[in-house]
């Protein structure tokens, strides 16, 4: 693994519309979830983040036979059955109008952000990445080398975890 710190202005900016982009996921996603008295719960495949379902810790929204059941493969997330259940047409009807008129059906398209430091989000597939940032630096651990012209600064691997565990603790 090597590790890259970047500084550059169009990096940073594609760091801030991403997250900018994921805030207004989340949000957007768990007021949709709230409407059923559920969490929503996310899925990431690396390049895309987008709203999966919604988990119910209690009671569940009208009846239990209308929606899938939650598996812990799924992030235990549940949506509405694809065919109503024997005596709840008219219940399945509003809840799958319901669904399907607010669910959020926009996600994180993280895959603009890469090139901008440097890296081939299909090369990421095979080669991994770990990115955060703090400060006014984005700090990267891959095995990917990014593009001579793309700003990154080779750092040792005690100045990445340095700067990781500030990361978390100024989250604390």
């Amino acid at each position: 693994m090597s590790f890259f710190k970047f500084t550059s202005d169009a990096a940073l900016a594609g760091w801030e519309k991403i997250q900018a982009d994921a805030e207004q996921l989340r949000a957007a996603g768990n007021s949709f979830a709230a409407l059923f008295g559920g969490k929503a719960v996310f899925t990431s495949d690396g390049i895309r983040e987008s709203f999966y379902g919604v988990k119910f810790s209690g009671a569940m929204y009208v009846s239990a036979e209308l929606w899938t059941k939650g598996t812990s493969r799924t992030g235990f997330a549940t949506w509405p059955k694809s065919k109503a259940p024997k005596g709840l047409i008219e219940e399945h009807k509003a809840l799958q109008a319901l669904w399907n008129e607010q669910r959020p059906k926009f996600g994180v398209e993280k895959g603009g952000f890469f090139p901008l430091i440097g890296l081939d989000w299909g090369t990421l597939l095979f080669t991994g990445i770990t990115y955060f940032r703090h400060g006014d630096a984005i700090y990267v651990e891959t095995s990917a080398t990014p593009e001579a012209n793309a700003g990154a600064i080779e750092i040792l691997g005690s100045e990445y975890d340095k700067a990781k565990r500030e990361q978390q603790n100024a989250k604390a």
